[in-house]
Parts: structure tokens; sequence; C-alpha cells
């Protein structure tokens, strides 16, 4: 029976209004990480918070500690007495220092040689097209070409008869009748 705490033990006791107030939160903000990390007791729908409660929500709410950044190598050269191992780290370091150098030189050849790979796919592409644009306009100009060396038929009625070049054509020929006979 010594496990469960008497009404003295628990303290005061808050109401969600009250808690935020306290921990300077909004209520649902207290509620919420009260449910979550088990830091508060429910009376329906209402949570009630002792001061132990309060603690334990404070304690969650406590930012991390940061870890120092270790000592690189290159300061723990210039604190060493002897000469000779500074020497020997100034070359390691050098050594290390050329060797992202030539890796950054590759890394760059590469993306410039992927770069390439893809300017040529790009002006590949753009040539075809343009082609295949080029083709299609010699083959309008060849269909009117030929729509031109057959005099139109003006009293056909069939639908499927007036193309679009051949109504274009009609038109050109009645405008130029028009400015003929304007004269």
């Amino acid at each position: 029976m010594s496990d469960i705490p008497s009404p003295t033990q628990l303290g005061t006791i808050y109401n969600a209004k009250e808690a935020a107030s306290r921990l300077q939160m909004t209520p649902r903000g207290v509620i919420t990480l009260g449910k979550r990390y088990g830091c508060c007791s429910m009376d329906g729908r209402n949570a009630l918070f002792s001061e132990q409660d309060l603690l334990d929500i404070w304690q969650i709410m406590r930012a991390p500690a940061t870890a120092t950044k270790p000592v690189s190598v290159r300061s723990i050269a210039f604190y060493s007495s002897n000469a000779s191992y500074r020497d020997l780290l100034r070359t390691v370091q050098r050594e290390g220092d050329e060797k992202r150098r030539q890796r950054k030189e590759r890394e760059t050849a590469e993306r410039e040689r992927r770069l390439d790979i893809k300017r040529e796919a790009s002006r590949a592409k753009l040539d075809a097209k343009i082609a295949k644009r080029g083709a299609a306009l010699e083959a309008k100009w060849a269909l009117r070409a030929a729509a031109d060396a057959e005099p139109l038929d003006v009293n056909n009625r069939d639908p499927a008869y007036w193309t679009e070049e051949r109504k274009l054509r009609l038109r050109d020929e009645r405008i130029a009748r028009l400015s003929r006979d304007a004269k």
C-alpha cells in the first residue's frame, strides 16, 4: 500500500489551464505532452497534473546537450614540441589536401563530361525536330504546288473535296480577281 501516494504526497493538483500557465505553454500542448509521456491523470476528458507531473514534463522539454567538436589533426600538430612529429603531420596533411584536390578535379571533370553528353543529346534532339519540321513544310508546299497545278472545281459540292489548302487557294484567287476588277 506504500506504492500509492496519499493526497498529501501529491501536493497541489492542477487542471490543464493552470499547468499551462505554470509551464508557460498552451493548455493543448501540456495535455499532448502529458498524454504522450504518461505525465498526467485523466478524469474523463479532463487532464489533471501533479507537481511531479509538471517536473516530468519540464524534464521532457529540456534540450539535449551538444557534444564538443573533436580536435583536428591540424591543431594537434602545432601543440607538439617534437619538430619531426610536426613535419610528419604536415606531410600527412599535405597528402590529404592533395588527394582532396585531385578528387575534386575528377568530380568536376566527370560533371563536365556528363553535361557535355546531355548537351549533345539535346542538340541532336533539336536537330531532329528541325529536320522533321522542315520535311513537313516541304511536304505541305509540295501538296500546295500539286494543288496549284490542277484547276479548282468550283461546282464541286463534296465537303471532302474542299480541304483547307483548296479553300485558301479559292480565297486567294477571289482576292486576286477582285483586285484586278477594281483597277
